[in-house]
């Protein structure tokens, strides 16, 4: 886990969801498993052994240098399939996104 300063409070607790034998969870920081950001990354693994099949940002989270970085990372809030397969994610910010987990295809919901 990551250290966060009195400006951030720590991530929301998002629990897994598994589907056809894959688990998606969020990242605790998305460096860990490749990504130049911390927050807003979805990593799916096979659910019986755990290893990591793909990782990818599904929205960008751009930190701004002259500001404490911790402050600005912006985690997802909620992970959940829609009854057409997608998984539907809702972020700190208030944002909302549709992810194909097949095609990586990432659709924001105005």
């Amino acid at each position: 886990m990551f250290e966060t300063s009195d400006d951030r409070l720590p991530a929301p607790d998002v629990p897994p969801v598994v589907r056809d034998g894959v688990r998606y969870t969020q990242a605790e920081d998305g460096r860990d498993v490749g990504l130049d950001q911390v927050g807003g990354v979805l990593v799916a693994s096979d659910a019986d052994n755990g290893k990591q099949l793909w990782a990818f940002a599904v929205y960008e989270n751009r930190i701004d240098p002259k500001q404490e970085a911790d402050a600005q990372w912006i985690f997802f809030t909620s992970m959940a399939f829609d009854p057409d397969g997608r998984l539907r994610i809702v972020n700190e910010a208030g944002k909302t996104f549709l992810v194909d987990v097949k095609t990586h295809k990432i659709v924001p919901v105005p």
